[in-house]
């Protein structure tokens, strides 16, 4: 399984293709069969999921019960979906409409998360974060979390 780690600012061309760096390229399983499952993503920003793990994603989602808000979040999530097969270049391609949602015109922000990338405009990165670094508060408030389980 993947594990993307790090930060990464590209450009998205006037075609909507995005750059997937190297690095995140790399670690791809041939699982993923070199294709991402983009969704939008909490906070404002697009998440970007190798095919492998969107798929255990989806088993997990189909295992939940029924309940409206189960119907609610698949609504928003499947109906703002796309497949992106990488190119040659190891571009995906977003469609305009993800782009216009996440706030995203021509530069763009990277996050690895593990098993998924995300996709940010870099202002939203910017105003997400705030001007205050509080890396030291969710640091020790995620440390405490962990211990309570």
């Amino acid at each position: 399984m993947a594990r993307f780690r790090g930060f990464f600012e590209y450009s998205i061309d006037d075609k909507g293709r995005l750059n997937i760096p190297a690095k995140f390229r790399k670690t791809l399983s041939p699982d993923a069969d070199e294709t991402f499952v983009v969704v939008r993503g909490p906070n404002g920003c697009l998440q970007a999921y190798p095919q492998d793990a969107w798929t255990r994603f989806e088993e997990e989602l189909d295992r939940r019960p029924t309940t409206p808000d189960t119907v609610r979040f698949r609504r928003y999530l499947y109906g703002s979906l796309s497949d992106a097969q990488l190119d040659a270049q190891g571009r995906i391609m977003v469609p305009q409409s993800q782009l216009d949602n996440a706030g995203i015109s021509h530069k763009v922000v990277l996050v690895g998360q593990g098993n998924f990338i995300e996709i940010w405009s870099p202002e939203k990165y910017r105003e997400f974060f705030g001007a205050k670094d509080d890396f030291d508060a969710v640091f020790y408030q995620s440390v405490q979390d962990s211990l309570k389980e």
